[in-house]
């Protein structure tokens, strides 16, 4: 037992309408997944909110260290302004351990510093409640003299104070201890995990007198959210919305016209194509399709509809002949037949035979009409040698000539030939060609001076198997082929009202 090919699995429109309505659904919950990058920004504002604080911090600290030592300060204004601006990040590489705990300091306070520890308490504990930063005012052995924890303790074990100690403002990020449990949605946003420490020195007269020790854990991500939980809602019903107009979209442009399309091609019970108009296209692509789709419906039901009554037809003409011809040859076997009489029959018996090649000629002719619609554009001047050898006894003239008819070679020689045997059947002996182009529509007329048509049979000479010289061996398809190769590449052809003789009109637009 033989197997097909096997069909490749191809998935159907609404599938693919649906994965991509899914893909613009997801973009905006993937987005709350890729946090790395904001993390990074929030943390780089965190780090930019401590320094501006440090630095106000830092010079109150040397304000008050010049009152209460009674040293006047001198201001120096540096030749240009040198900022400094916030580079941490979240690399695994940047990121140090937990900040080690105070330790008992080595070296007492000075005076000074002892006396203005508390001023300076008091100044972390009222900034701590708008900004819930840490802050610790240090001694130049790294004591806490000040702040809002940690008094009395000594961080001159920390790194960043050493370096800080040592006249440098320094930057880092230390993993986060945690007190409390958090929301496990926490976790995603990294920035959570940290704490960002900036130490800035303190100098006065150009003397480091100590430095202020700020440390606060970013925002995070999902308190930025929770902030903006409304616009959030807003911008989610914003994706329904238009996810939703998508789906619209795509159902009503192109999901529901490509349906009806489908239905509109099914073949009926009765082996017939049915066409019903709907105004539902969607695009104007889909309008083209469905009307070539139309066109292609009706040349076909044409062309079943012609084959069948061809071929009925084509079963009657070849009976008769067959059947005549069939007698005659019994008839022949008669020993006692005159020659006479011989002769008649076989007379009877080519006459026949014509007949059937006559029918058979016109049936490969009527079959191999749409072969021969292959594009191209021909003049009248590059066929008219064929057509005279074709016309004996008939004089052949072009006329005007200044377009080109859009048939190939082989397509006009078949509707001219045609047009050229009607003219000689009815008594023609002139026949004039003409090539006419009028606001882009191109006419060629085929004009006789025979006997014309009369006026009850207008109206039949293209119909299939119509003749009035079936006794002479006319089949009626001369006409009717020449009216389908034309059909069906666009055009259009009639018979003309005139005085005399016949005219054609085919037309293409």
């Amino acid at each position: 037992m033989s197997v097909g090919p096997r069909r490749k699995w191809r998935p159907r429109l609404w599938v693919v309408v649906v994965v991509v309505l899914g893909l613009v659904l997801c973009l905006p919950f993937a987005g709350l997944l890729l946090f790395k990058f904001y993390a990074n920004q929030l943390v780089q504002q965190t780090e930019e909110s401590l320094l501006s604080q440090a630095s106000i911090l830092s010079a109150l600290y040397a304000d008050a260290f010049s009152e209460v030592s009674g040293e006047t300060e001198e201001l120096i204004v540096p030749d240009q302004f040198s900022p400094i601006f916030p580079a941490l990040s979240l690399r695994d590489e940047t990121i140090l351990p937990p900040r080690p705990d105070a330790v008992e300091g080595r070296v007492d306070p000075s005076a000074i510093h002892k006396a203005i520890g508390p001023r300076l308490s008091k100044i972390a504990e009222i900034s701590q409640t708008g900004t819930l930063a840490g802050y610790r005012f240090l001694d130049p052995a790294g004591n806490v003299i000040g702040g809002s924890a940690e008094v009395g303790l000594s961080l001159s074990n920390v790194g960043e104070v050493t370096r800080a100690l040592q006249g440098e403002t320094v930057s880092v990020a230390r993993v986060r201890i945690r007190t409390e449990k958090e929301p496990l949605i926490y976790d995603l946003s990294r920035g959570t995990r940290v704490r960002i420490f900036v130490t800035m020195p303190t100098l006065v007269n150009g003397e480091i007198i100590g430095a202020v020790y700020v440390s606060r854990t970013p925002n995070h991500i999902f308190r930025f959210l929770y902030g903006e939980r409304f616009n959030l809602v807003k911008a989610g019903l914003f994706v329904l919305l238009a996810t939703g107009l998508i789906g619209l979209v795509f159902w009503r442009f192109i999901t529901r016209p490509i349906h009806a399309l489908i239905r509109q091609t099914t073949v009926s019970e009765d082996g017939r194509w049915s066409w019903q108009s709907f105004d539902h296209l969607g695009t104007r692509e889909i309008e083209n399709l469905s009307n070539s789709f139309q066109a292609l419906t009706a040349r076909l039901q044409a062309q079943q509809d012609s084959l069948r009554s061809y071929t009925a037809h084509v079963t009657h003409e070849l009976k008769s002949p067959l059947t005549a011809a069939k007698g005659a040859a019994e008839l022949l076997r008669d020993k006692d037949m005159s020659d006479k009489v011989r002769s008649k029959f076989l007379d009877n018996i080519d006459r026949d035979i014509d007949r059937m090649e006559a029918l058979l000629n016109n049936m490969r002719a009527f079959a191999i009409s749409d072969q021969v619609l292959g594009g191209g554009h021909v003049k009248l001047a590059e066929v008219i040698d064929e057509v005279r050898r074709i016309a004996t006894g008939l004089e052949v003239e072009i006329g005007r000539d200044d377009c080109e008819v859009p048939l190939n070679k082989e397509a006009l020689m078949i509707v001219l030939t045609h047009l050229v045997e009607n003219a000689a059947q009815h008594s023609a002996t002139q026949v004039k060609l003409e090539c006419v182009k009028d606001a882009g529509v191109v006419k060629l007329i085929v004009a006789d001076n025979g006997v014309g048509i009369s006026e009850g049979n207008r109206d039949k000479i293209f119909t299939p198997f119509f003749t009035t010289r079936r006794e002479t061996g006319g089949t009626g398809m001369g006409l009717n082929t020449a009216k389908s190769i034309v059909e069906t590449l666009g055009g259009t052809i009639e018979l003309m009202n005139s005085e005399t003789g016949a005219i054609f009109h085919t037309t293409f637009d």
